[in-house]
């Protein structure tokens, strides 16, 4: 072999080394091989993507949940601090001329006509007054003293009543508070005047006294002025006023000048019916009620 013939060998075989590289990244077998490997579309990671926006908006919206709850309980508690539940409305109540008695429930107790009775009075109607008071959310303490019975076993007169009950109820006023005080009295006066009719169905009439002559008269009065207008907006004119008194023959204080609270009531006279009795009860409570406990929350 000539050396021409041996450099056209040697530049042959270089040429085909050079080339077939070329050419085999063109055949259709190898043509995966050689061509860069595009990832194909994963489903699961666009769905990944979109659930991880959800998850992140839904851990959001329970810190924002979170941060509300935790704020609604931050003002409750707080609200409570600051307010808290009040104690239910206190009534104390008191019979300083205890065995005052109306004509017909006397009579129809005992068969005989009475204006003072030892059993049957005003006294006995302490149970009828806590209940109807219960049923409007009022509390009622009573000074269990039979203020008459007293008087007679230690032989004073009526007419040292007050002075009488005056060390039990400033005891009692001591030891407790209460959100008003009634001393419950019967008018002398007839039917005419402590009756009235509404609706079909007939109330003793009350009237409010209260005692000018002490330093507590006008919060007395204040008292005793939102109670009779609260009584007359159920029963028209069942209440016939607040009456102050002051003077001579007169106390003057009823023992109003142990607290602000206090007012003393006439509940219907001497020929009023125990149903009267009952249905004035009722207004009284309502009226307490309507305006000492839920006019003060609106």
């Amino acid at each position: 072999m000539t050396l021409l013939k041996k450099l056209q060998w040697s530049f042959g075989l270089l040429l085909f080394f050079f080339v077939l590289p070329v050419i085999a990244g063109q055949l259709p077998f190898n043509k995966q091989a050689s061509t860069p490997i595009t990832e194909p579309e994963d489903k699961q990671v666009v769905y990944a993507a979109t659930n991880l926006a959800e998850q992140s908006a839904l851990e959001q919206t329970k810190e924002e949940t979170k941060e509300e709850t935790q704020d609604q309980t931050k003002v409750e508690t707080q609200d409570q601090t600051q307010n808290p539940s009040k104690d239910p409305f206190k009534v104390l109540l008191l019979f300083t001329h205890s065995q005052e008695s109306y004509q017909p429930v006397v009579k129809a107790a005992s068969g005989k006509a009475a204006v003072y009775d030892e059993k049957t009075n005003i006294f006995n109607l302490k149970d009828t007054i806590s209940k109807h008071f219960s049923m409007n959310g009022i509390q009622t303490d009573v000074l269990d003293v039979d203020v008459m019975k007293e008087l007679k076993l230690k032989g004073k007169s009526f007419g040292d009543s007050y002075n009488f009950v005056r060390p039990y109820l400033e005891k009692r006023l001591q030891e407790q508070s209460y959100d008003l005080v009634i001393d419950l009295h019967r008018d002398s006066a007839k039917k005419n005047a402590t009756t009235i009719s509404y609706n079909n169905e007939s109330y003793a009439r009350i009237a409010i006294v209260i005692g000018a002559e002490h330093k507590n008269y006008r919060w007395n009065t204040a008292y005793a002025e939102s109670l009779s207008a609260a009584m007359n907006e159920i029963v028209p004119k069942i209440s016939r006023g607040v009456i102050s008194k002051s003077g001579d023959n007169v106390d003057g204080r009823y023992n109003q000048d142990l607290t602000k609270e206090m007012i003393l009531i006439e509940i219907g006279g001497i020929d009023n019916t125990g149903e009267e009795l009952n249905r004035t009860i009722a207004v009284i409570g309502k009226a307490i009620s309507k305006s000492f406990i839920t006019g003060k929350q609106q």
